[in-house]
């Protein structure tokens, strides 16, 4: 096949413009090479960067592990103890409560004592206005001993519910503490 110089001048710049093609391409791809390189160096140092810096957090917590089920267990002791001492607290104000039930049929005959008292004489009335102040006393103790008796009965679930929740809470602390070295 013969070619005429201009086709033969086309074919070769044609050849030319694709070399340059070639290695434009070849440029460019050296390019995103270098680049897709550099984001995977970038890459694989963040998440060594990340791995060490979770192997450290592992490790403060591993440690601390102990000291903090110990903290747990002290206070699971401390509140199975308040728990307690509310319960004894309890059942002493019961009692109270019982010993103070007397006072109203107290207040009662110290009313009827009063009727009585007025009859007598002078002397006989400075012991009344006497047992009026003790009335008034008795009233008083006894409302105050009621208001005892519903504060400790309000603060008993809630302490014994703060002593479950401490028990429970520290679960997964014994959990832990067991798998650590």
């Amino acid at each position: 096949m013969d070619l005429s110089v201009e086709q033969h001048e086309a074919l070769r710049r044609g050849a030319e413009d694709f070399k340059r093609a070639m290695a434009v391409r070849s440029g460019l791809n050296l390019r995103v090479a270098k680049r897709v390189t550099a984001i995977l160096r970038v890459g694989m140092v963040s998440l060594a960067v990340i791995a060490i810096i979770f192997l450290l957090m592992l490790w403060v917590m591993n440690s601390r592990m102990n000291f903090m089920v110990g903290v747990m267990n002290t206070m699971n002791a401390q509140f199975i103890s308040m728990a307690k001492d509310m319960a004894a607290m309890r059942a002493t104000i019961t009692r109270m409560d019982a010993h103070v039930a007397s006072l109203p049929v107290i207040v009662v005959q110290v009313g009827t004592m009063q009727e009585t008292v007025i009859s007598l004489n002078d002397d006989i009335k400075s012991i009344s206005r006497e047992m009026n102040g003790i009335q008034k006393r008795m009233t008083q103790i006894t409302s105050h001993v009621d208001n005892m008796t519903q504060t400790f009965r309000v603060l008993d679930p809630g302490v014994q519910g703060i002593g479950v929740d401490v028990h429970r809470m520290s679960r997964p602390m014994k959990l832990f503490n067991g798998m650590g070295p």
